[in-house]
């Protein structure tokens, strides 16, 4: 068939067609001809190129998973960590955030339904703690709502509540990377009086201390340039 018939009967086609048309997902199969294995895809925040054989090795020994793990570059930018145990995986994804020359890991699993360039990677969860709250005002309930005033409450550390030896509160929040960290939080007394609430993240990355975002320093900050 003449290739110029073809273009002009598939110009011919209207959009509503093509968006009534398709056909349905099948059922999903898993191949026998492979060993199962989970997935984590994730990205460094950073501008800088990987070494990959480098991080690779760091993060191995690092996590120390049981099952052994593989890792397969999939953009310059982009990495899979297969392993072959689902526990493994998981604990790596409770015990982040993890980095790798200072540069902050986010990462996420990839479902059976997705492929891993298009998991969202734009969060992380990390342990946060909170400095200068009066133990009065420190009841769970409000503990979560500084979690959500931070990002998304995950957890309380069960320690928290356990002895008036700890200065601080700590709990997992999950933070969007792309949005500047908060380093304080006021709180307004019933008196009309204020209380600066202070946090402190743990086992944080490389972060701007002029706009707060993970990724750069203030050295390579695009706002330090405009501003």
């Amino acid at each position: 068939m003449d290739t110029n018939a073809i273009v002009t009967g598939c110009a011919g086609l209207s959009l509503t067609d093509e968006e009534n048309g398709g056909l349905a997902a099948p059922d999903i199969i898993s191949s026998s001809t492979e060993s199962p294995h989970h997935d984590l895809v994730g990205r460094f925040l950073t501008d800088r190129p990987i070494k990959f054989d480098h991080m690779q090795q760091v993060l191995a020994s690092v996590w120390r998973p049981v099952m052994v793990m593989r890792v397969l570059p999939i953009a310059d930018d982009l990495f899979l960590f297969q392993f072959p145990h689902l526990k493994d995986l998981q604990r790596v994804l409770d015990d982040g955030p993890w980095s790798f020359e200072n540069h902050t890991l986010v990462c996420s699993m990839v479902t059976a339904e997705s492929r891993s360039e298009e998991v969202a990677l734009n969060n992380m969860a990390i342990w946060i703690q909170i400095h200068d709250l009066p133990s009065i005002y420190a009841s769970a309930d409000f503990i979560e709502r500084i979690g959500n005033y931070v990002g998304n409450f995950l957890k309380a550390d069960p320690l928290n509540f356990g002895g008036s030896w700890r200065s601080f509160f700590r709990i997992r929040v999950r933070l969007d990377v792309s949005v500047p960290l908060k380093s304080r939080m006021k709180m307004y007394r019933k008196d009309g009086s204020v209380q600066w609430i202070n946090f402190k993240y743990e086992r944080l990355g490389t972060f701007c201390f002029y706009c707060g975002v993970l990724g750069h320093s203030e050295k390579f900050c695009r706002k330090v340039y405009e501003e």
